[in-house]
């Protein structure tokens, strides 16, 4: 028995000491990375809440805070990631401490006992695959979109749950792949009958990036997009149609449809070419993409778009699917020009839009991004018009009238010019100004009511007789910002930002959310006169100061 032990730990010293590197693994690791934001901001004729945009002369002064943490795990290449967000505004806003105004959810209250306001942003596992020949890295989970879609944030922004791929074939060459689970349909509506169910909703991105010289890099983009009730960024509210139970993409008491949205399809495809060129203190980043497909919907708007769906009561007499052919544009050029401590940097992007007549159940031309998180420009401008920077909780307006979320104006489009001039003073202190003038690209039905975008007038509100809807401006405005940002301690920058915006008359909309009365009808809730308050629109201003901790 004695000899066995010690003949056992003379064999066990031996595994030790001969085969130590076949059994060797990486050291596990573990750290925290994130921010945290304290936000104070004024503005005026934002119109955050009432979407009255730019005319009710509302003003709003609050604090906020955020903060957005990385809970990161390694083993090797292989990692995992949990990423959760605290976003809440100071002070208890409606009638308990969850009830919040715009993105900022929650308020703290007095003793700051808030209710759990806590969002999960990411939880991912990322690892290299074996047995490929090339090198390839796998994302799984809810993740980033990153540069999936394009380098710029005009299509594919924010976070999503599925699968990404990327595969290095060359050093110059990688291919990319991303699949976006956008809804779950489970078993059906045989399980999951009436408005609970959801669609098979997805998304799938295919954009090589190739770097044929140093300094240019190329990212071909394509991707298809299937829809039965996906709504919110997907399908920005635009033109009066409604996400939703009982709206055009989910109308009730039809087959298929079942105020569900299954059996109302929308294939969009997009396809384009992303760029980046740098040259010394020389930068051009071109972008250029087009959209095609078709969409299902039912005309559940208004009987001015013809015999109004379920009018009858009867689905099936009433009700016929029209369906709208997709043909959009998205053109966006920015340009940098570095001397010295001075960068000068210019911008031009347009996308197309639909003309006011257009009831948008034939043809559908206005550029829909999959989701920009509220963020296209937010690098670019100080005001809340263009963009949101600093305070994202400082919004013009919701849906498809933010062009941080729907990049054109409605289902008008948008064009922009403007410039900018960055000046660092020091290492630790920058200043900039910037300037940008704003149209759409078809005018703008101003005699509009807001409600699921701009729903177009079809009362001449002169006569009172029937008319058809027509485009009276395409000026949004002109916007002027500065912003001083200031590094003054290890991972802490102070930034200001102050913006003005001298208002267009195409951001003038009916003042109430009732259309106008054909003549001699009575007045009701569901039509009312012309009001003293419509086409008045009011300039708008916006400061905010940011104390940002990186670590």
């Amino acid at each position: 028995m004695r000899r066995t032990f010690v003949l056992a730990l003379a064999a066990l010293a031996l595994v030790g000491v001969v085969v130590p590197d076949a059994f060797a693994q990486p050291t596990p690791t573990f750290r925290i990375n994130g921010l945290v934001d304290q936000v104070g901001s004024f503005s005026r004729n934002t119109s955050i809440t009432d979407q009255n945009l730019a005319r009710s002369n509302d003003k709003l002064g609050y604090g906020r805070t955020r903060g957005r943490l990385d809970f990161i795990g390694e083993y090797g290449k292989t990692k995992a990631v949990v990423g959760i967000e605290i976003d809440s505004i100071w002070g208890q806003f409606g009638a308990n401490d969850i009830t919040g105004f715009g993105t900022a959810g929650t308020g703290f209250d007095q003793n700051t006992d808030t209710l759990p306001s806590i969002e999960t942003k990411w939880v991912y596992t990322e690892f290299e695959v074996p047995l490929i020949p090339v090198p390839t890295v796998v994302r799984l989970g809810a993740q980033p979109f990153g540069s999936a879609g394009t380098y710029k944030l005009l299509f594919a922004n924010g976070d999503y749950a599925g699968v990404n791929v990327v595969s290095t074939i060359t050093p110059n060459v990688r291919l990319q792949f991303t699949y976006a689970a956008l809804e779950e349909m489970g078993t059906g509506k045989r399980d999951f009958p009436g408005t609970g169910t959801r669609g098979d909703d997805l998304a799938f991105i295919i954009s090589p990036e190739i770097t044929p010289v140093k300094g240019l890099n190329i990212k071909p983009v394509y991707s298809y997009l299937y829809v039965n009730s996906t709504g919110g960024q997907v399908r920005a509210l635009r033109g009066g149609y409604a996400n939703g139970a009982g709206g055009p993409f989910a109308p009730a008491g039809i087959s298929g449809a079942d105020s569900s949205g299954t059996g109302i399809a929308e294939n969009r495809h997009t396809v384009g070419l992303d760029m980046r060129f740098r040259s010394g203190p020389f930068s051009l980043d071109p972008t250029i993409l087009y959209q095609f497909g078709n969409r299902n919907s039912y005309n559940t708007v208004t009987p001015a778009y013809g015999v109004l769906c379920n009018s009858t009561g009867t689905a099936s007499l009433n009700c016929v699917k029209d369906k709208a052919d997709i043909n959009a544009w998205m053109i966006d050029v920015r340009a940098g020009f570095q001397i010295g401590p001075v960068l000068l940097e210019g911008l031009f992007m347009w996308t197309s839009g639909n003309r006011a007549q257009d009831t948008l159940r034939n043809n559908v031309n206005f550029y829909q991004p999959i989701g920009t998180d509220t963020g296209y420009l937010n690098d670019w401008s100080a005001m809340g018009i263009t963009a949101l920077n600093l305070d994202y909780g400082q919004i013009l307006a919701t849906s498809g009238q933010n062009m941080g979320v729907g990049i054109g104006y409605d289902k008008y489009g948008r064009m922009e010019i403007g410039a900018r001039v960055n000046y660092a003073l020091t290492p630790t202190l920058t200043f900039a100004a910037v300037g940008n003038i704003l149209w759409t690209d078809k005018s703008v039905d101003t005699d509009g009511t807001i409600g699921n975008g701009i729903l177009p007038a079809f009362v001449d509100k002169t006569t009172g007789k029937s008319a058809r809807p027509e485009g009276d401006s395409k000026y949004l405005g002109t916007e002027l910002g500065a912003q001083m940002t200031w590094r003054f301690a290890p991972g802490i920058s102070f930034d200001v930002t102050t913006g003005y915006m001298f208002a267009g008359p195409a951001l003038g909309h009916r003042h109430t959310t009732s259309p106008y009365c054909e003549a001699g009808k009575v007045n009701s809730s569901s039509c009312q006169p012309p009001d003293q308050k419509d086409g008045k629109v009011n300039d708008i201003i916006i400061t905010t100061a940011r104390l940002r901790f990186t670590f």
